[in-house]
């Protein structure tokens, strides 16, 4: 079941800014897991827009967390609910108790992990960037000059943000990622930078455009997220973690989704 759930740009804003000012306290739920298995249900939050991980395709969610969090569900005992909320809405959304869990390939950040619970990492990732072909961007340095587009909220973003908005020539936001490919294929900007896996596997799907993409910039953990405090289902969400890696079941997600590793 998929329910959409599109803030506006205000209540985006005036969710982050209530959640970052309520102490950690005030955001944990008595009992998450409880509540599910009360409800019968397990409501998670998704952007909806992050192919492999998550799309929409001929009107149905679906993607490499789409898989996982099926998974989880059933394994937790419940049907799933998948909420998609606009990406910079997604914390908000888990904080204020609108949806249970997030799985929405989410990077580990330092401000993140200061307001939401991360999971054991269920994929390893990187920032990388994809370009136009007529430039050469092997490292980070190389967005001096150019015009960049990130998606709001993303590790991308905040990685050109705190390390190069002062060197790049204009930095575009955009609320998801397949906006900013498409102007990338038409050359509104030069660059977009975000993770590693997803930026190659749209840049492989674009092959007319020539696009490019740099090497990894870095390492990054992407995992699952509850509320700060919400140690029972964290606890069962890692419990299952474990026996899906062990069972290989997550590196056959990675296999479907992103191709062989060669």
């Amino acid at each position: 079941m998929i329910r959409k759930f599109e803030p506006s740009r205000r209540a985006v804003l005036a969710g982050l800014a209530a959640a970052a000012a309520l102490p950690a306290m005030a955001q944990v739920p008595a009992d998450t897991l409880a509540k599910v298995k009360a409800a019968g249900k397990l409501v998670i939050g998704n952007g909806g827009a992050f192919p492999p991980f998550e799309f929409v395709e001929n009107g149905k969610l679906t993607g490499f967390d789409v898989e996982l969090g099926t998974e989880l569900a059933k394994r937790i005992g419940v049907p799933v609910e998948w909420q998609v909320i606009e990406f910079a809405g997604l914390i908000p959304a888990l904080t204020s108790g609108r949806v249970d869990i997030l799985l929405t390939a989410m990077t580990w950040t330092k401000e993140r992990a200061e307001r939401i619970a991360f999971s054991e990492p269920y994929y390893k990732t990187a920032i990388a960037a994809a370009y136009r072909p007529n430039l050469s961007i092997d490292k980070p340095e190389d967005l001096a000059g150019k015009v960049v587009g990130v998606q709001v909220g993303s590790a991308g973003e905040r990685f050109v943000r705190d390390g190069y908005a002062s060197v790049v020539k204009e930095l575009r936001t955009y609320n998801e990622l397949p906006p900013a490919l498409r102007d990338l294929e038409i050359g509104r900007v030069e660059a977009v930078v975000n993770t590693l896996p997803v930026i190659r596997y749209n840049v492989s799907r674009r092959e007319k455009f020539g696009l490019k993409y740099s090497a990894a910039w870095d390492q990054r953990d992407v995992g699952i997220n509850a509320r700060l405090g919400d140690a029972p289902i964290m606890a069962e969400i890692n419990k299952h973690l474990a026996a899906l890696r062990a069972e290989g079941f997550l590196d056959k997600l990675d296999e479907k989704w992103f191709g062989a590793k060669g």
